[in-house]
């Protein structure tokens, strides 16, 4: 992959991230048990730490990394505020339907020619990614906001 399209590529992947950080703010605020607050939290914080990461390699790449979260990310917020407005299961949900997106996109980038220190950022990243994933479906099907604790 050349160079531009490379910088192009991980500035896709760093809004994405930016709308997951949203997308988790919004889920995170209406949801009153603590321990899932908590493990949601945890997530964010993953994909922060993806937006650093990957704004790292652009600027290593000689690019500029993308700052803010696009005009999609914005509606991916406040799609998943309102949604979680009809309680915890409605929030996890939406955040699913977020992660899937992620997992997806992050799967399909790894099917690209990328320099070897992106690529192990990318494939962390995607791990992260599953784990996100697998916890909210299994807080899903075991309905863990009606238990006392959650393990992230």
């Amino acid at each position: 992959m050349d160079l531009n399209r490379m910088i192009e590529r991980l500035n896709d992947l760093i809004a994405l991230d930016y709308d997951a950080v949203g997308a988790y703010a919004a889920a995170i605020d209406r949801i009153d048990v603590e321990p899932l607050r908590m493990s949601l939290r945890g997530f964010q914080q993953d994909h922060e730490r993806h937006i650093q990461e990957l704004s790292r390699v652009v600027e290593t790449l000689g690019g500029t990394p993308r700052k803010a979260p696009d005009v999609k990310g914005v509606v991916l917020k406040g799609f998943t505020a309102i949604t979680s407005m009809m309680g915890t299961e409605a929030a996890l949900q939406a955040m699913r339907g977020n992660e899937v997106l992620t997992n997806r996109t992050y799967r399909m980038a790894l099917d690209e020619d990328w320099s070897p220190e992106a690529r192990v950022i990318i494939e962390r990243n995607f791990s992260d990614e599953q784990r996100h994933l697998a916890f909210i479906e299994d807080a899903l099907r075991n309905r863990t906001w009606e238990q006392t604790t959650v393990q992230p």
